[in-house]
């Protein structure tokens, strides 16, 4: 007990507007962008801004600097799809922070980012006292219990490093959607706003994880959350092109807002979806064409029947499914049937001339093919579209506080269901989110070809959502997902849950009741490359490689700077030629001279010769893209990378803070 009588405070947590941690730094210890990232956070302290102070706080960009880049090796038994699939998405198996910090080609890349991180539930986090210090430290530290007198502290300085690398990872507009429940709520919402700022944030987003219970002597917790933060909100565009404003507007006094016209239909014909439909201005009769409609047949007929009509199952008989028609056209004559429309016709046009059209509409005229009306303004409520996306040159979408009932959004239940039918009933997890609820957070904050980074990925919820919204709507999206699993239990299920998942979503493979798997659900299109984090990285550790674990290097960390996160090798068989290993997407030669760390690697006239026949093999041309330890030939159209200084600069070294060569010991 206290002098006071009351019991001391378990956790050291505060709220104030002074000085903070950096009231304590020796500024000369900074580096320049270290310098001025804490100088504009005390400008914010003495302008009275609120801080959250916590035991053990300490500045979290200089604890992800001090994580070392670790090289990855490319587990080629579980990579997936052609090489041209590999090459788009990633799964990595690893510590999240280090593989953040050694995904430096992706730095600056990522469209969303969205986070479902331990909720500090005293069952699901670990925490090692030592990362304060040295976030390299392999130990993943003791289970913080329920009952831990620290346990807010440490969960803070967990995460806010991570926050800071996840900031660094998305590009100048991009958006960060970070999942959590009531435990961390308000302590993560406030290192948010720290780390982000207040005014960059663009929605709380509480979603219905499951129906009430009645079982519960206190409030029945039925909610999560989703709390989504834009990198710079002003480094978007504030003004939509003359291009972007014409495509929404409002042309029928719509009380909803402003719309643009979009895509009834989705890719690939489906036969329960493939049926026509017939406008009731002209009795002309629609189908998806070789596609099928996105929407459930109820709802097409729902919206069919607003043009103030009465609608039927009607064969066609055009080898499709029972049409939608006027109501009585399937036992009318010719001569009834011109009644039929007329009638239609004239209701149509009076429903036209009202305005607010209905969702389904015939064009401005209604003489037109079926279209669908598309709000911005349903965004706000989560009703979005599968095909909806604000256009790119628009600001990030901003929400505000929402509410999505689970027919929005799913249930945790529908979560374990999809996950149980993918891997089969003994995972283990016994909350997984929802793919509704990811792929609406996708729809909304992420373009159709951008970059969708989780480094939390748990069960591939992520990867499964990218890949389904790519099928359904035609889009390009890409994932990264990081995953280290439980290794403290000898259980990386990064490989038996996280790529099983994936895997099984691209094959089409389900579980059934008994345990049997086979191939049931329509094969999703994509591929994914699955490496593994390794060893730290310096310039000894690289002169350290055998040949095959220099060239996953090589594979893994090659970017160009005209096309960051695009650009990719592709590695060709292994043993076909001495020294070419890969060839880039502009179709040119990737060299490596390089047989263990024993033996030379020059650069020379003779070598110079056996490249260029070995590129005449292929049907490649200059330049040649060499990797040595040194040249003494300066031969024409040469691109001469120097081993180990330009892996390291592909890796993000900076030699002024990071020098290349370290005597420490590497991190395992």
């Amino acid at each position: 007990m206290s002098a006071t009588g009351y019991p001391p405070p378990l956790d050291h947590l505060h709220i104030c507007a002074g000085r903070s941690a950096l009231s304590e730094t020796s500024y000369d210890a900074l580096s320049r962008e270290e310098l001025i990232h804490a100088l504009n956070r005390r400008d914010a302290e003495e302008a009275g801004a609120l801080r959250l102070h916590y035991k053990g706080q300490s500045l979290p960009w200089r604890i992800v600097r001090m994580v070392k880049p670790r090289r990855q090796k490319i587990e080629g038994k579980l990579c997936v799809g052609s090489e041209a699939d590999q090459a788009c998405n990633l799964i990595v198996e690893g510590e999240n922070l280090q593989a953040m910090v050694s995904l430096y080609k992706y730095r600056g890349q990522a469209d969303l980012i969205i986070a479902d991180p331990p909720y500090n539930t005293g069952k699901d986090f670990r925490y090692n006292d030592r990362w304060d210090t040295d976030p390299n430290d392999p130990d993943l530290g003791p289970l913080v219990s329920a009952d831990d007198g620290s346990k807010h502290s440490k969960w803070l300085r967990f995460i806010v490093p991570r926050l800071w690398a996840m900031k660094e990872m998305l590009r100048p507009s991009g958006v960060l959607a970070m999942c959590i429940d009531q435990r961390e709520l308000y302590r993560l919402g406030m290192v948010l706003d720290e780390v982000f700022g207040e005014h960059n944030r663009l929605a709380i987003i509480n979603w219905q994880k499951t129906t009430p219970k009645n079982d519960v002597s206190h409030v029945s917790v039925t909610t999560e959350y989703v709390l989504v933060y834009a990198k710079n909100k002003d480094a978007a565009r504030t003004q939509r092109s003359a291009k972007s404003t014409a495509r929404f507007q409002n042309l029928d006094n719509d009380p909803l807002g402003e719309w643009k016209q979009g895509d009834l239909t989705a890719p690939e014909r489906r036969k329960a979806s493939d049926y026509a439909i017939q406008n009731p201005f002209t009795g002309e009769f629609f189908g998806p064409g070789n596609r099928h409609w996105a929407s459930r047949r109820t709802q097409m007929k729902s919206w069919l029947q607003e043009w103030d009509a009465d609608y039927e199952d009607y064969d066609l008989g055009d080898d499709r499914g029972l049409a939608l028609a006027i109501k009585g056209w399937a036992r009318a004559s010719e001569e009834k049937r011109a009644q039929l429309l007329a009638k239609s016709r004239a209701r149509a046009q009076t429903r036209l001339d009202q305005g607010a059209w209905p969702t389904l509409y015939w064009g401005l005229d209604g003489l037109q093919k079926p279209v669908k009306k598309m709000h911005k303004e349903l965004v706000k409520a989560g009703v979005v579209p599968t095909t909806f996306w604000v256009e790119e040159d628009e600001t990030p979408t901003e929400i505000g506080a929402v509410s999505w009932l689970s027919s929005l959004s799913g249930r945790s239940r529908d979560g374990v269901e999809e996950l149980n039918a993918l891997v089969g009933r003994d995972h283990g997890f016994e909350t997984v989110k929802p793919l509704k609820l990811i792929k609406k957070l996708i729809q909304i904050w992420c373009p159709p070809t951008g970059i969708v980074l989780d480094p939390f990925a748990g069960s591939g919820t992520t990867a499964h959502a990218v890949l389904e919204l790519n099928t359904e709507a035609g889009a390009n999206r890409r994932f990264i997902l990081v995953e280290q699993g439980r290794p403290e239990r000898g259980d990386p299920y990064a490989r038996t849950l996280t790529y099983k998942r994936v895997e099984r979503a691209i094959s089409g493979e389900r579980v059934d009741k008994a345990g049997v798997v086979s191939r049931t659900a329509t094969p999703l299109t994509g591929g994914f490359r699955y490496s593994k984090l390794m060893l730290a990285v310096d310039a000894d550790a690289v002169l350290a490689l055998e040949r095959e674990e220099m060239l996953d290097l090589l594979l893994t960390s090659h970017w160009d700077q005209s096309e960051r996160s695009a650009s990719h090798l592709r590695r060709l068989p292994a043993g076909q030629h001495a020294h070419l290993f890969a060839v880039s997407a502009r179709g040119e030669g990737f060299f490596l001279v390089w047989s263990g760390p024993s033996k030379a690697s020059v650069f020379d006239r003779a070598t110079f010769k056996a490249i260029v026949e070995e590129a005449k093999k292929e049907g490649l041309s200059a330049p040649y893209h060499v990797y040595a330890r040194t040249s003494i030939y300066p031969g024409p159209n040469i691109e001469f990378y120097q081993i180990p200084d330009r892996i390291l600069d592909k890796l993000g070294f900076n030699d002024t803070t990071q020098p290349y060569s370290s005597a420490a010991e590497h991190a395992g």
